[in-house]
């Protein structure tokens, strides 16, 4: 990924003028193309989703947008995380459909493959931070971990960490359980 290029000449307009399907994000002021995902990232993406909607869908209200919908970071820099959730009264997407410009999700969630470990966390972690979105897991399909990240300070801590087969039960999202053991299948 590139750190620094003065020169690099595409802005957020560029970005959220790509096409659907184009799997680039903004990176400093370059369109760098990420990994295509793969069928196990994927289906953990769609799990998470299927998750997540259910939790919403029964009480607790929210949508979740899985990836593809971009977040600007800065006017040289864009990204797509792999699920965002927006929490009852967020509305900030709804006025927004080539991406978000105003606003955060409550939560955002990557899918680590072992090509963007150290861009997941380490770079979008600081760059979530920056933005205040104040929840940030990690799932790491590998090594069969969820990590939850909250905001605290403006800094990222690991509230919890659950791996295997272990039951995830994120304290802000009270009622939802997710068997992880589904999530490796």
């Amino acid at each position: 990924m590139p750190s620094s290029a003065a020169a690099a000449p595409y802005t957020w307009d560029d970005f959220v003028a790509l096409d659907e399907d184009d799997p680039r994000e903004l990176i400093d002021g370059e369109l760098v193309e990420v990994e295509v995902p793969k069928w196990k990232h994927e289906q953990i993406v769609g799990l998470l989703c299927f998750f997540l909607v259910e939790w919403a869908q029964s009480g607790h209200g929210g949508r979740v947008v899985p990836s593809g919908y971009k977040l600007r970071v800065s006017a040289r820099r864009g990204i797509m995380p792999d699920v965002q959730f927006y929490r009852e009264g967020n509305d900030a997407p709804i006025d927004q459909q080539d991406g978000l410009v105003d606003g955060r999700p409550d939560l955002v969630v990557e899918v680590v493959s072992p090509s963007s470990q150290r861009y997941d966390r380490v770079t979008k972690l600081r760059w979530y931070e920056r933005l205040g979105i104040p929840e940030y897991w990690l799932v790491d399909s590998a090594v069969r971990t969820v990590e939850r990240r909250v905001l605290r300070d403006g800094t990222y801590v690991i509230a919890a960490s659950f791996s295997e087969d272990e039951t995830f039960r994120p304290e802000s999202f009270e009622g939802l359980e997710i068997a992880l053991s589904k999530l490796w299948q």
